[in-house]
């Protein structure tokens, strides 16, 4: 097997199938559970196509006038014909044109077992930049040059965004600020509101112990886009420190960020001028704004959900909810209860101990999917390798369609040489009185994070505590009620308790975004971006047309907005060029 011949004979039938319009052939190149997954190409949207009739129908049903040509197969040491990670495949990238595009994709071929004829198992197309709007690299920077001066030039690229930007982002956290980032890139006015006081103010405003549960191994999740971390940052990031490091970025890539500024509801949409009249509240002043877009960049989570009980009234002790958690030093010396599971539960659980509460308990409802850290750090490595550039990490990992990564992941975690290790942890753990599972088709925590958006944790030093006996657990129950010293459970057990936690996550986005934007507007909104992924493993709405003209949504995770920021700006260029209908 020769990568480079099998490659090349695969691209050339491939190449020459579509100048044909032949979507039979086509997909004839494909495996019959082949994944064909498409940004643009085809269709003004974000697509994955799973099986030969999804992908035939696809084909068949291109809104676009002209189809991919040119293909040219990558020659780069990254995108080279390469033998892939699965065994017996051969993977590359690859380069091709269209009237008004300039594309690049990603093949993973394999030897049907039939007929030996290499077929694809996944496809993967995108838009890479509008021809005579690619992004502007160093040479090509607006600052080039003694006049206008720098800062001259970023005062008149402001004026312009504070009153008539091109786009209007709601939210400065990881996603509005890496988009911002990229639109600056691409020549596209931008002004970013923020209702906090300061930048990063929405990691800081958390309890004081909280840690990312997603490892920053080798610049991964939480790299910003053209700014990788120094060599130095911790492998689990602190939230204050991520909180700084958000503040420094906005100013690095000169973005225009209003903090203490909110939108006040409703903004208006012109369908005959195709622009926004949008109040904002700005540290007490109004001032109107006139984008063509607004960006929704505010996460995919709504206010702290706080249940009520019977008798909750009567409790002398303290109640709160993870939202507002000062940290476990304010709880020395105190019995603590701690309702939840999730992500934030185990961290305040850890906290309280470690910081001398008299005694933890933590209250689990129904399982929950947990994974030792060094796992899903492994994991994480294996995705973005040492010594690789993380863009070409980022467009290796979105070739692989979420639900196929899935499949990936399950069969290495039941076959994994980790699995052993594995087991112990969660035999332990269940003999602690945790319940778990295994996540969306066994997969683990990745899989959770994406198809139920919470019922996860990585462990960083919880579990150490809960398997000695420092953290109790009480699982399958909910509280029936309160008294004076107490909490009742639903099974007829009693915890005296000087504090109550509530780690019981957070509402859906949708009132949310009912209040900012208007019941109105909403309604007009095919889809809304819980965070969760369709069954085509895409996220709904995210960066991707929304059903309202001029209205996006940006949710996710870091690696999100780092790569989809592009495809969201070639959208809003296509919409001016005309080349997209609003």
């Amino acid at each position: 097997m020769v990568p480079e011949a099998v490659v090349t004979a695969w691209m050339a039938r491939f190449s020459e199938c579509l100048q044909r319009r032949d979507t039979q052939s086509i997909t004839s190149l494909f495996f019959a559970d082949g994944w064909l997954r498409d940004f643009l190409v085809f269709q003004w949207d974000l697509r994955t196509l799973h099986g030969h009739d999804k992908i035939s129908t696809y084909l068949s049903t291109n809104p676009h006038k002209s189809w991919p040509s040119s293909f040219r197969v990558a020659s780069d040491e990254y995108f080279k014909p390469s033998p892939g990670l699965m065994p017996e495949t051969v993977t590359a990238g690859f380069t091709f044109l269209t009237p008004i595009a300039n594309g690049r994709g990603f093949v993973s071929l394999a030897q049907s077992d039939t007929d030996k004829e290499w077929k694809a198992s996944i496809v993967f197309l995108t838009l890479d930049s509008l021809k005579g709007h690619e992004e502007i690299d160093v040479a090509g920077n607006l600052y080039t040059g003694r006049l206008p001066t720098w800062s001259e030039a970023r005062g008149m690229r402001w004026k312009t965004a504070e009153t008539q930007p091109d786009v209007l982002i709601i939210g400065a956290g990881q996603n509005g600020l890496q988009i911002a980032a990229r639109f600056r890139q691409m020549q596209i006015s931008t002004l970013v509101v923020e209702r906090n006081d300061r930048v990063g103010d929405n990691w800081r405003s958390r309890y004081p112990a909280l840690m990312l549960h997603t490892p920053k191994e080798h610049h991964t999740w939480m790299y910003l886009l053209y700014q990788p971390f120094p060599a130095n940052w911790p492998v689990w990031t602190p939230g204050d420190k991520l909180a700084d490091w958000l503040e420094q970025y906005s100013v690095s890539q000169d973005l225009l960020v209003w903090t203490k500024s909110t939108v006040v509801p409703f903004p208006v949409y012109n369908q005959e001028t195709r622009k926004w009249t949008v109040t904002v509240d700005k540290a007490g002043e109004r001032v109107a704004v006139h984008p063509t877009h607004i960006i929704v960049a505010t996460g995919t989570l709504g206010e702290p959900y706080m249940p009520t009980f019977k008798d909750q009234n009567l409790f002398k002790g303290q109640i709160l909810h993870s939202a507002t958690f000062p940290g476990g030093s304010d709880f020395s010396g105190k019995r603590c209860v701690v309702i939840g599971t999730g992500i934030s539960g185990p961290d305040i659980a850890l906290d309280l101990s470690i910081r001398g509460a008299h005694s933890v308990t933590i209250v689990q409802r129904s399982s929950t999917c947990v994974q030792p850290g060094n796992i899903v750090t492994d994991q994480f490595r294996a995705a973005w390798p040492s010594g690789i550039p993380v863009e070409v990490s980022d467009f290796r990992f979105f070739a692989t369609p979420m639900r196929r990564l899935f499949e990936i992941l399950s069969s290495q975690r039941k076959h994994g040489e980790t699995w052993e290790q594995e087991k112990l942890f969660i035999e332990q753990l269940q003999k602690a009185g945790i319940k778990l599972d295994l996540g969306y088709n066994d997969a683990g925590a990745l899989a959770v994070i994406y198809t139920r958006w919470g019922g996860y944790w990585v462990d960083v030093g919880s579990v150490d505590q809960i398997i000695s006996g420092n953290i109790q657990v009480k699982s399958g129950v909910q509280i029936q009620k309160f008294s004076d010293t107490s909490v009742t459970f639903d099974d007829g057990s009693t915890l005296e308790a000087d504090v109550v936690i509530f780690a019981t996550g957070y509402q859906g986005m949708e009132e949310n975004l009912k209040t900012l934007l208007g019941d109105h507007t909403i309604s007009q909104t095919k889809l809304l971006p819980c965070g969760i992924i369709d069954e085509e493993g895409e996220i709904p709405a995210g960066y991707r047309p929304t059903g309202h003209p001029g209205l996006w949504f940006a949710p996710g995770t870091f690696p999100n907005s780092r790569l989809q920021s592009k495809y969201l700006g070639i959208q809003i260029q296509a919409l001016k060029l005309g080349y997209m209908n609003a």
